[in-house]
């Protein structure tokens, strides 16, 4: 093999020209023998061409020219001329034209023009029974059979190959018994309407024949994008499967100039230009019919994904003596870094990562910078520095002593040490490190306009979040203070039927004091004892009606006060408040002032309206009304004021009552009286209000239990707002297939069910509760209320909790303390309904299932695949180069195969990947660009041994070789893919 054709980067997009005719050619030669002008119109071509397949029919005689000529020093940017020998079939298509079919000959053979020509004399063609063999003599004898006018050698060998034609068998068997040919040979067909296979689509009866055809081909001549989908499996109703069942395996489209004359040279109509992807060497060809899609592009320029956005380019160290590498150069595309153990290849990728800031999350003890530093310090002043694809630099020194952790430095790479990825699948690392960075990927993957200017997944969460959660705290506070309120209730109607009897029963005693009083007044003066009765209870009843406004005054003083207090602090404090959260809204002072909150009438009116009111009450009451004085001749008393029965009241006692043994007693019985009445009263409003107990319980318990239901729904409304934000993902993973099928965020309730559980017997004595012992109200609350609070609507919700609470009340009641005093109930029995209505057990997280089983729940090996898929699949928004040690670290070579293959390959399209791997699957299937192979030598028994890399393609030979003595089942790999796209050239690895 011709090293210079090799690069020790890998493999690129170069532009070939596999059909490409020259001067000489032996049908509908138009170039007239110009070969000066020919090679200048290949020299100058504004874009070059590296691999050049010269066509001839029947004959390599164009191609020896060329390569004369590139002896001479011409074409001195062609890297690679190849033979590309074109035959007709002895089959017409619809324009009555033979179908064309090339054989693509290696040049790297020394002696392959020699193996070509004995292999194209085995080809026979009869005419006029008379067999003739495709050699340079025989077309010339043939030529002057079909045409004895042909006297010149050159003239019978053109009219020879315009008859020649071969037949599809006769190829086959030479394939058959050739090894030489199979090793050597590649088949292109025409797909054209013209001279191609398509020009027998319009008979049903050359249809098995041109299957036959494109079966027997490894290489279709097309350029249309519609051959191109057809022929990669991208077509309804003929999908990969289809392909490979029917035609073998998928094939690439190449396209030619099919240049017979020279303003056709390496201008192909439409600009459809061939760019291969590899070392301009002839194994590149096989490569491209290994990998048909990813190695072959039809059009003016490479793929547009052909290099990402940025990636490095190379990388150079300083005071590294341990180093035989000055300066490394890297692949745009992916990158293998292989290597024996302790051969240094977590160091390249560790020097990497280091000069690239993206080192400090990574160090840990399987680091090479790590080891090398201590105990004993090898690195010292050792620098690094990448260069960049926008030609920029980063330097940074290589020793762990100068990095930091600073969350402000921007990383430039993407690092998957194995530290990090072991931290990350750690237990504690799915609760912290891959939550983080699941966020980190859902927030680049946000469309910037939906981000309300906030710059991490936190602070979108927050920002439309908060106003969900602020609401929930303060529902559950109001159920709270709801909860109590039904208690008070619940205890106010407990107490009706005592407040009825101890009304009842002082009644009976105010009765009794009655009939003691008037005992104690005179027999025979019976006028005045009733008349003394009569003031005693208007006495009595102005008293109470004095006391009565006097409290109605308080209140009204209370709740002066209260205005006063909610117009200078709880309402600045409100607003000042609602605007620090919702600052983001931008508006003015002036605009601030709308939101404040005042009463909408003359509060301080009505209320010192009401209270001169009541003052005018209590005096006219105490003092009488100045303007209606009373008489008390005339008036009656009940007109007279509060003063004048109490003067008219004492007079009767004193006169009434002389003895003052019977004047003390009259005194302690009416005080008794007095208060009594009052009791009366209070207990009057009591009871009335112990009537309407139930009824306000009953609106408390639904006010409660529509309170809960809103609860419930701020999580379901949290709940979608998170969905929300994993939709984009979430679809791109619905409609992927494989691995990334399997994947799902799932945002859901996350039931601290044992804190509740806990809260709850805490608050029980399990001994008196049917709920007898612990784990026993688990039970119940397990299979009663656990999938409604995980699952459920929050209607479904409320009515699971309403329920249970129905269902277990007299055994929860039951659970009190003994001993408890009368206010001690009544607080546990509050502390009981808050805990049976709390919610702060319950809270909205998301999570990532594999197959439907919990990330905490899988083997580490599988978590493994999770965060590469991350990675590789998801993370679309990070175009930031991707280093990644080991990844296949723990899982199974089918694993890889299928699960990581087809992402690894996806990934390198936009961002640049290197990955340190012992994994043949992970080198050679996904067709990495460029290897690496990592080498070192111990010379000295202290120190660094020193470590050395070499570069190359996997179309490169040698590294080919590395490949398969390195990686354990590199040859296998190899050959497997081989064999799946039924290659037919046989072995192709040189064992060593």
């Amino acid at each position: 093999m011709n090293e210079g054709l090799t690069s020790s980067t890998g493999s690129h997009w170069r532009r070939w020209d596999p059909h490409l005719h020259a001067p000489g050619t032996l049908l509908s030669d138009q170039f007239k023998c110009d070969w000066q002008t020919y090679l200048k119109y290949i020299e100058e071509a504004a874009t070059p061409v590296e691999g050049l397949g010269v066509t001839d029919y029947f004959s390599i005689g164009t191609y020896r020219a060329v390569r004369e000529w590139k002896k001479q020093g011409r074409l001195k940017d062609v890297a690679l001329i190849f033979p590309n020998v074109e035959m007709r079939l002895d089959i017409k298509t619809s324009k009555a034209k033979p179908i064309n079919i090339h054989l693509l000959f290696s040049p790297e053979d020394q002696n392959h023009e020699a193996e070509i020509e004995r292999i194209l004399s085995h080809l026979r063609f009869e005419f006029r029974e008379r067999p003739y063999q495709c050699t340079s003599d025989q077309l010339a004898a043939l030529g002057r059979a079909y045409d004895p006018t042909q006297t010149d050698r050159q003239g019978a060998i053109r009219v020879g190959a315009n008859q020649f034609k071969v037949t599809l068998q006769d190829l086959r068997q030479r394939f058959r018994e050739e090894i030489w040919l199979r090793k050597n040979c590649l088949v292109a067909v025409a797909g054209s309407v013209n001279d191609g296979t398509a020009g027998l689509q319009d008979d049903d009866s050359f249809a098995a024949t041109r299957r036959e055809i494109e079966s027997f081909a490894d290489i279709i001549f097309a350029a249309t994008p519609s051959q191109r989908e057809f022929w990669l499996g991208k077509k309804p109703g003929a999908d990969r499967t289809f392909i490979e069942q029917t035609y073998g395996a998928m094939k690439p489209c190449l396209h030619g100039s099919d240049a017979h004359r020279m303003n056709k040279v390496l201008e192909p109509d439409l600009d459809r230009y061939c760019w291969i992807k590899g070392d301009p060497i002839f194994e590149t060809l096989r490569q491209a019919v290994i990998e048909p899609e990813d190695r072959v592009w039809i059009g003016p320029e490479p793929p547009a994904h052909s290099k990402p956005s940025t990636y490095l380019q190379s990388l150079e160290t300083q005071d590294t003596a341990w180093l035989e590498n000055a300066q490394i150069d890297l692949n745009p595309g992916m990158i293998a870094v292989i290597g024996a153990r302790g051969s240094g290849k977590t160091a390249l990728v560790d020097i990497i990562a280091s000069g690239a800031d993206s080192m400090a999350g990574s160090l840990g003890e399987s680091s090479f910078l790590v080891r090398a530093s201590h105990p004993v310090d090898y690195l010292e002043d050792a620098e690094v520095q990448l260069s960049w694809s926008d030609n920029s630099t980063s330097n940074a020194q290589l020793n762990p002593r100068f990095m930091f952790s600073d969350d402000e430095t921007a990383e430039e790479v993407c690092y998957l040490s194995q530290h990090f990825v072991s931290r990350l699948c750690s237990a504690e690392g799915l609760a912290t490190d891959l939550r983080k960075e699941i966020e980190r990927v859902v927030f680049d993957s946000t469309d910037t306009t939906d981000r309300y200017e906030t710059n991490s997944f936190s602070e979108l969460t927050d920002l439309l979040l908060e106003p969900i959660r602020h609401r929930r705290e303060q529902l559950r506070e109001g159920i709270r203070s709801t909860s109590e309120e039904i208690v008070r209730e619940e205890l106010l109607r407990d107490k009706l039927g005592k407040l009825r009897k101890d009304h009842a029963a002082l009644e009976k005693k105010t009765a009794q004091d009655r009939k003691d009083r008037k005992s104690l007044l005179p027999k025979g003066d019976e006028a005045r004892a009733k008349r003394l009765a009569l003031l005693e209870q208007l006495c009595t009843d102005g008293e109470a009606k004095i006391e009565k406004l006097r409290r109605c005054s308080k209140i009204l003083d209370d709740l002066s006060s209260e205005v006063i207090y909610l117009r200078q602090h709880s309402e600045p404090d409100r607003l000042l408040s609602m605007r620090k959260r919702f600052s983001g809204a931008e508006l003015g002072d002036d605009e601030w002032t709308a939101f404040a909150m005042d009463f909408v009438g003359d509060v301080d009116g009505i209320v010192n309206l009401a209270k001169q009111k009541v003052d005018t009450e209590i005096r006219i009451i105490t003092e009488g009304d100045p303007s209606s004085p009373v008489d008390t001749k005339k008036d009656a008393p009940s007109t007279w004021p509060l003063v004048t029965l109490r003067a008219a009241r004492d007079l009767i006692k004193k006169a009434v009552v002389v003895d003052a043994n019977q004047q003390r007693k009259y005194k302690l019985l009416q005080q008794a009286i007095t208060n009594q009445e009052t009791s009366l009263r209070t207990l009057a409003a009591e009871i009335k209000n112990a009537e309407g107990a139930a009824e306000r319980r009953r609106q408390l318990i639904e006010s409660r239990r529509s309170a809960y239901v809103t609860v419930f729904g701020t999580f379901v409304e949290e709940q979608q707002m998170l969905e929300r934000l994993y939709a984009p993902l979430q679809q791109e993973m619905k409609d992927a297939s494989g691995a990334l099928s399997k994947l799902r965020f799932v945002v859901r309730r996350n039931i601290n069910f044992k804190a509740w559980i806990d809260n709850g017997e805490e608050l029980l004595d399990l001994r008196r509760t049917p709920f007898h012992g612990y784990g026993t109200l688990s039970k119940e609350a397990e299979k009663e209320l656990a999938q409604a609070w995980r699952t459920g609507s929050a209607e479904e919700v409320a009515a699971a909790i309403d329920n249970f609470r129905t269902q277990h009340k007299d055994a929860l009641l039951a659970g009190m303390p003994k001993g408890l005093t009368a206010i001690e109930k009544s607080n546990w029995i509050q502390s009981l309904a808050t805990w049976l209505y709390d919610t702060g057990h319950i809270d909205i997280r998301y999570g990532i299932e594999y197959e439907g089983v919990a990330i905490e729940q899988l083997s580490p090996g599988t978590r493994g695949i999770v965060l590469l898929l991350l990675y590789l699949a998801i993370d679309r928004q990070d175009r930031r180069p991707l280093l990644i040690d080991q990844p296949e670290e723990n899982l199974d070579p089918k694993s890889v195969f299928e699960e990581l293959v087809p992402h690894f390959r996806e990934a390198r399209k936009r961002r640049q990947v290197m990955i340190v791997t012992h994994n043949a699957n992970l080198v050679v299937n996904t067709d990495v660009d460029q290897v690496i192979v990592a080498t070192s030598q111990r010379t000295q028994p202290t120190g660094l041994p020193t470590i050395s890399y070499i570069g190359g393609s996997l179309e490169n030979r040698d590294i080919r070789n590395l490949v398969c003595r390195i990686l354990e089942g590199g040859e296998r790999a190899f050959l497997e893919r081989e064999r799946r796209y039924r290659l037919r050239w046989g072995e192709v690895l040189e064992t060593t």
